[in-house]
């Protein structure tokens, strides 16, 4: 692993870590998915390797209400869903009871050595402690199996995107979107892919819900919410493709991976 010891605001036990549970039911709806390409691109090599044609056995680690885990799901895959937050793990259960969801931590995670063939984390690496987050990944990793790491990441070089950031006074995180490769002595070396995902939002108030999701505004205080609720609003009222039935959302999706040793 490379890089400094974490933000404190980053670790699993942080107030911002935690305070997902709280809008489970807003983030389950407005949340973007993942793209299918990206998913059968880390599944790729496990299918065309020994075992070919067996269904693969997927964890989803921090799977939070599903997002990732629906699209696992839906490449035949057998997946264990693993998430801290109950009220997160709740809605992933009622929402997809095809999946194994169960309560754990990337730190402790609930399942026997070497006993899956991916790990799949969206979103949610960056929370992980490390290094005690790497050993258990590969703990429960066969060897040869992949982690695959996903992030949806916002296009900044669109106008409006950059004013609805600042619009909801986004904190500096030191290491919000930093990938610290996983430990080479366990893990190979890191490849990567960047893909374009499209994420539709429900008009205004769905771009509204998004923000609401949003750990730093999450945090805030009702009057700070109000207040970026307001910006909110103006920001809206000066773009025609903010006012729409459907709001595009721009973003790409980066897969990062790396294989068991």
């Amino acid at each position: 692993m490379t890089g400094g010891q974490q933000d404190d605001q980053r670790l699993p036990d942080s107030v911002l870590a935690r305070s997902f549970g709280s809008e489970a039911a807003r983030y389950d709806q407005v949340r973007p998915s993942y793209p299918a390409a990206a998913i059968e691109l880390l599944l790729a090599g496990l299918r065309a390797g020994p075992g070919e044609g067996r269904v693969p056995r997927v964890l989803d680690l921090g799977a939070g209400t599903g997002k990732l885990t629906a699209v696992l799901l839906d490449a035949r895959a057998e997946v264990v869903a693993v998430e801290p937050d109950r009220q997160m793990l709740a809605v992933l259960a009622a929402r997809l009871p095809q999946a194994n969801a169960l309560a754990g931590s990337a730190e402790g995670i609930p399942l026997r050595d070497g006993s899956v063939d991916a790990i799949m984390v969206g979103q949610a690496f960056h929370w992980f402690q490390r290094p005690e987050a790497d050993r258990e990944l590969a703990r429960v990793l066969r060897p040869g199996g992949v982690v695959g790491l996903l992030w949806n990441v916002p296009d900044h070089s669109v106008e409006w995107v950059s004013k609805l950031y600042w619009a909801s006074r986004k904190r500096e995180l030191a290491r919000a979107q930093q990938f610290d490769q996983l430990d080479g002595e366990l893990f190979t070396e890191p490849e990567q892919a960047s893909m374009p995902s499209e994420h539709l939002l429900p008009g205004p108030q769905g771009l509204r819900d998004l923000v609401h999701t949003w750990s730093w505004v999450i945090t805030r205080s009702k009057a700070e919410q109000d207040a970026i609720d307001h910006r909110i609003r103006i920001l809206t009222s000066q773009y025609a493709e903010l006012q729409a039935p459907v709001v595009a959302f721009p973003q790409r999706t980066e897969v990062l991976w790396q294989y068991r040793r």
